[in-house]
């Protein structure tokens, strides 16, 4: 008979964003997370239910918000909770299985309203597999390159995330063409991990661990009919051009070790997807994704440093999408640094973004041309408690796109089409983090 075990979280999990490395509640966390099963006894069952509540307030300024008659404070306060449930298990074969959740609110308003302040599960996985033969992840989460690259983006040092966090998400935003929104490109974001999948990763031999993935469609697999409630496949046919991917397949390859006083880890891979084909002829169609992604992080003592690349047919300005025929190849690079001292950790975070940007079939294929730096820390005041803060400036440029307008200038001169072809935000935030 199995024995259940409802283990209560141990403070160390949840130390501050630095100490936890990938293993903070985020996207690295939900990847390395998993595969606790070596340290069951076969027959046991495992349940862990993790929680995070965050509060902050921020201050955010941007080129055009003062033109808007409509403007709301510059002034934010943002609460929001997410659950994370999970099981591990181990037969008395040696089989490690489990599952995991990811609860998010619909809402990060606070509303108290049970209609504007639901839950949904962001992602969710299951796995299985032994320390000999390496795991098989099922479900919308982290690609072969999510598993192999984590920790490379150096956000460890803002509790949110740097630039992959919520202060950027305070500018004015409310589409790609006019955002101040300066993107977090990766290989591994919601885009990427929040579709159905099979994800096979091998045990290390020699610090050398590598990864395989298989996204069919990025939309849902299945849609369930009114009138019979049988499932089916959805179709592929579109009326209009469509970004959405098909038979995705990613590989990666990453290897940890020490080099003297220094923890090293390296690792990178490549993606490419088809495309849903649109029955538009007259559009202008999308590419095939298709992108390497690189990236490093050195350890010496308190002190950090690495990067994440990412080149090729991705589009910068959606997120990681398609990019339509005529727009550029981009280049995307996030680096950064940190030091930890006890409680406290400290650090930045640099990105340089060179990517198609924005594009319609009457504006020239001109590249956008994105920088910003975020300078920021935590301190853990608590056991399960985090006091974080940090502040950041970034400048997005496209020749020939007007920000204010959302749309591309006319005219043919210098002058012309650069009006409004840049625009700069900049803000701070402060919060705290309960973790149990």
């Amino acid at each position: 008979m199995k024995k259940i075990i409802l283990a209560a979280t141990a403070l160390a999990g949840f130390a501050a964003p630095a100490m936890a490395g990938d293993m903070m509640l985020g996207t690295d966390s939900f990847a390395s997370g998993l595969a606790s099963g070596a340290a069951l006894a076969p027959g046991d069952i495992t349940v862990r239910m993790r929680a995070q509540m965050w509060v902050e307030g921020s201050y955010v300024t941007d080129t055009f918000q003062k033109t808007s008659t409509g403007k709301n404070s510059g002034v934010l306060m943002d609460s929001y909770v997410r659950l994370y449930p999970k099981f591990d298990a181990k037969t008395a074969g040696g089989l490690q299985y489990g599952a995991q959740l990811e609860i998010r609110m619909n809402s990060g308003t606070g509303a108290g309203s049970s209609g504007s302040n639901t839950l949904y599960a962001k992602r969710y996985v299951a796995y299985l597999g032994t320390d000999s033969l390496g795991r098989l992840y099922l479900g919308p989460e982290l690609n072969a390159i999510g598993r192999v690259t984590g920790g490379f983006t150096m956000e460890d040092f803002d509790y949110n995330g740097g630039f992959n966090g919520d202060i950027p998400y305070a500018t004015s935003n409310a589409s790609p063409g006019n955002s101040a929104l300066l993107n977090w490109v990766s290989g591994k974001g919601s885009g990427f991990y929040s579709t159905n999948k099979i994800v096979y990763v091998t045990p290390s031999f020699s610090g050398v661990t590598m990864a395989v993935a298989y996204e069919p469609s990025q939309s849902s697999g299945e849609s369930s009919l009114a009138s019979g409630g049988t499932l089916n496949p959805t179709t592929s046919s579109y009326n209009g051009s469509s970004n959405l991917r098909r038979n995705t397949v990613d590989f990666g390859v990453r290897w940890a070790g020490s080099v003297g006083p220094l923890a090293v880890a390296v690792g990178g891979g490549y993606i490419t997807a088809g495309r849903v084909i649109d029955t538009n002829k007259a559009d202008v169609p999308y590419r095939n994704l298709s992108f390497g992604d690189v990236g490093t992080r050195v350890t010496y003592g308190p002190f950090a440093v690495g990067g994440n690349v990412n080149f090729g047919a991705i589009d910068g300005n959606s997120g990681g999408t398609m990019l339509r025929q005529g727009q550029r190849n981009g280049v995307n690079a996030i680096f950064g640094a940190q030091y930890i001292i006890g409680p406290v950790i400290m650090g930045f975070q640099y990105v340089v973004n060179t990517s198609g940007g924005n594009y319609n079939q009457t504006t020239a294929a001109n590249s956008l041309h994105e920088y910003g730096i975020m300078v920021g820390g935590g301190y853990d005041f608590a056991p399960g408690a985090t006091l974080y803060g940090d502040v950041f400036y970034d400048q997005r440029h496209q020749y020939g796109w007007n920000f204010l307008t959302g749309a591309g200038n006319t005219g043919t001169t210098v002058k012309t089409l650069s009006v409004n072809n840049r625009i700069q935000a900049r803000g701070f935030q402060i919060g705290t983090a309960f973790k149990w």
